[in-house]
């Protein structure tokens, strides 16, 4: 399974390694400002639904990514709602200044954390934030929903970046 899913990685089209470059800063804009330590930038904006996908235009990946519910009735006659993103993993190679465009589709707002980033936002129904910053680490990094973190809150809400060499 793992080889199969490193053949898949190589097909997906990515942005060209770069040489380090400083850290960005974070504000959120409209509806507020706000800053918190300097690794990567959020901004909001009201926006038209868009397809999901990843592009790659130079040295910047960008993806854009939906809020999502599934609902299932349940052999009882019961409802189970649970969140999602649409799509849920990010592919980059490190060097690569991201671009996560997060559309509120569904529900109402989700307050997001990216792991390992330390980036913070949050995404209202019917606009687009956008999660800018550089891939500057290795690895894998949870992109999660701090109100859908798990099954008793209707999650869990999650996606990955994953940051290869």
């Amino acid at each position: 399974m793992a080889l199969l899913f490193t053949a898949f990685l190589a097909t997906l089209p990515y942005g060209l390694s770069t040489p380090a470059q400083p850290p960005a800063s974070v504000s959120t804009t409209p509806p507020a400002s706000v800053s918190t330590t300097p690794p990567a930038s959020v901004s909001t904006t009201q926006s038209q639904p868009s397809a999901s996908s990843a592009t790659t235009t130079g040295h910047t990946v960008t993806y854009q990514i939906v809020t999502n519910e599934i609902k299932a009735q349940q052999a009882d006659g019961s409802t189970v709602e649970v969140y999602r993103f649409d799509p849920s993993v990010f592919v980059v190679r490190q060097g690569d200044q991201v671009r996560l465009q997060i559309r509120g589709l569904k529900g109402h707002d989700h307050p997001v954390l990216l792991e390992g980033y330390h980036l913070h936002a949050v995404i209202h129904r019917n606009q687009t934030t956008t999660l800018s910053f550089q891939a500057n680490k290795v690895g894998t990094y949870r992109l999660i929903c701090t109100t859908h973190a798990d099954a008793a809150h209707e999650g869990p809400m999650e996606a990955y970046l994953v940051v290869l060499p």
